[in-house]
């Protein structure tokens, strides 16, 4: 049993602890705190690190249903706090612009034991959002509603920590030197053709990295009251490659696609996942090197 539960910790792409939101929904006349420069040293240094090979694209999700979606105490951030963090990027009145990340998973394994887990499919959306700490300071963070995981260990370890992760073996996959698709019926279908002939990338397009570098926020099933916990996460890609995409994601009754606004990447890279904190311990330390 002791084995099977240190399986699943590490197995969860990332581990939470619980603390509960404040009921507040954060203003958009207040100050913004930048923590995209937060040092990678303790508390924030690698817990888990391992290796993914993804598609990212960068789409839009209608404002009124996100407004639905997010929890109480995360809101949309405006559009000079996006403009500030995502200058290059084109911002509408109706959407708000969101990064979806089709993964495979490979060498995934904590730092203290050197645990392997099984390599996996993973598919997560992150949705830049608005949060603030207890001295009322409002943070940029993104908010990972849920993880679609064809790993039963990936989801038992998530439900540890209070993950939304999501169980589904009938999960596909397939890929060739120069495609890549992941399906799961009903609830979304990606395809991609990898550009070889553009040649690499030199970076990640600014929407994709900069929404990496933001600390992340997840928020539990409430089992049996919902929690809340930050982490930070670092990419490192070893080769980026500009694909075209065919999408479509089906999340509680709204449909999103591709359209000339969208754009996506191949990208294969190195992790890393700091240990989960409370909020009133993520926002303490965030400045203390």
């Amino acid at each position: 049993m002791k084995t099977l539960t240190r399986t699943a910790v590490f197995a969860a792409s990332t581990s939470v602890v619980a603390w509960y939101f404040r009921p507040a929904i954060p203003s958009e006349e207040n100050k913004y705190v930048d923590d995209s420069s937060t040092p990678q040293s303790t508390p924030f240094h690698p817990f888990v690190v391992g290796e993914n090979n993804c598609q990212l694209i960068q789409a839009y999700f209608p404002k009124d249903a996100l407004e639905e979606l997010l929890p109480n105490q995360l809101s949309i951030p405006n559009d000079v706090t996006m403009a500030k963090y995502y200058p290059d990027t084109l911002l509408k009145p109706e959407a708000h612009p969101f990064l979806m990340a089709f993964c495979h998973g490979s060498k995934i394994h904590d730092v203290d034991t050197n645990m392997y887990v099984p390599e996996q499919e993973e598919v997560m959306f992150m949705f830049p959002v608005v949060t603030r700490n207890d001295n009322l300071d409002y943070h940029l963070c993104s908010y990972v509603p849920v993880l679609y995981l064809d790993s039963f260990i990936g989801v038992l370890g998530g439900l540890v920590f209070g993950l939304r992760k999501e169980y589904h073996p009938a999960m596909k996959h397939g890929k060739s030197k120069a495609a890549r698709f992941w399906r799961l019926e009903g609830t979304f279908n990606a395809s991609f053709e990898i550009q070889h002939e553009n040649g690499d990338l030199e970076q990640l397009p600014h929407f994709m990295e900069q929404t990496y570098l933001n600390p992340f926020v997840t928020v539990s099933y409430p089992m049996p009251f919902a929690k809340t916990a930050f982490y930070h996460a670092r990419v490192y890609p070893r080769t980026i490659i500009s694909t075209t995409e065919e999408f479509h994601w089906n999340y509680k009754g709204t449909v999103v696609s591709q359209s000339d606004d969208t754009q996506s990447v191949y990208v294969d890279y190195g992790f890393t996942m700091s240990k989960p904190m409370t909020a009133r311990e993520f926002w303490k330390v965030q400045y203390v090197v």
